[in-house]
């Protein structure tokens, strides 16, 4: 079903993308942003710009939270202010966290007479505002169904199983974006370097399979060095690495490879690059002072 009104926290990159979709189809949205200034475009767009966490709560039966972690989830929802007002919420989390931590957050909310589920996404912001993102439930099917009308809008909705288990697959999933765009990142280095010319590569590459998608998404921020209005950023992607790590080495797996891209993850976040879209982890792997100015750009779109 679609609910009469709804609260969202967090007005990033996904909070926004939710946040439009949500108006575009007419409902009656509340949202919350520590920094006010960053949801004020809402505003302009309907959306009711909430001065406090506790204001927000107390706005809608339904709370989507697409805060940046696990710590700031606790921070606002559950503060002291927000505490007693969760009895008969539903909390719907949609960012990337750990399995282990959205099962805590879902012990709180049932501590606090709150339901909880969580639904976080595969795509961006972008892809949310669209309706083409992929949408992973975690949760109990009665806590799911009546909202998976409201979830569908943001796209393709799959039910993964109990809490915990939609927030480990999309953890699965993140670390993939380190460990293709280090290694693509690398290959156009070397080709560059070697004086191949980059539409040979790309030619092969793209019949081949080796590709993926993500490469041709890439390549002309890549190449172009482009690297300002992200539809993911570099510190939001360290910090989901740094989350798959530990959750690996709980369950006793070799993550060598991903430690490597992780080094690189860090040394962009600590050169300046933090708030840039992470295809700006060529600038470590490959970086232009290193060989003077970058080429000519090649033919960047699919023939």
């Amino acid at each position: 079903m679609l609910p009469t009104s709804l609260a969202l926290f967090g007005t990033g990159l996904l909070g926004h993308g939710v946040a439009r979709r949500f108006l575009a189809s007419g409902l009656s949205v509340t949202v919350y942003n520590r920094t006010r200034a960053k949801a004020e475009d809402l505003g302009m767009l309907g959306a009711r710009l909430s001065s406090s966490a506790q204001e927000a709560v107390e706005a809608s039966e339904l709370l989507i939270l697409c805060l940046s972690d696990a710590a700031a989830i606790r921070q606002t929802v559950f503060s002291h202010s927000c505490l007693s007002r969760l009895s008969k919420r539903i909390l719907c989390q949609m960012g990337t966290i750990g399995p282990e931590e959205s099962q805590e957050i879902a012990r709180l909310a049932s501590a606090q007479g709150a339901r909880y589920l969580e639904a976080p996404l595969l795509g961006n912001g972008k892809d949310a505002e669209e309706g083409r993102a992929q949408v992973m439930i975690g949760a109990d099917p009665k806590d799911y169904e009546p909202w998976q009308e409201l979830l569908g809008l943001l796209g393709r909705c799959l039910w993964i199983g109990p809490v915990g288990k939609a927030a480990a697959l999309k953890l699965a999933l993140n670390q993939l974006i380190a460990a293709e765009t280090a290694a693509f990142a690398l290959s156009l280095g070397f080709v560059r370097r070697s004086g191949v010319p980059i539409e040979s590569f790309l030619q092969i590459l793209r019949e081949s399979s080796l590709y993926c998608p993500t490469f041709d998404k890439k390549l002309a921020r890549m190449w172009q060095r482009n690297f300002g209005q992200p539809s993911f950023s570099v510190r939001l992607l360290l910090k989901d690495i740094d989350l798959f790590l530990g959750n690996a080495e709980r369950l006793g797996l070799r993550s060598d490879a991903l430690e490597g891209a992780r080094e690189i993850v860090r040394e962009a976040m600590e050169s300046g690059r933090a708030d840039l879209d992470y295809s700006a982890l060529i600038d470590v792997i490959d970086p232009l002072s290193s060989l003077g100015t970058k080429p000519e750009d090649p033919v960047l779109s699919r023939a």
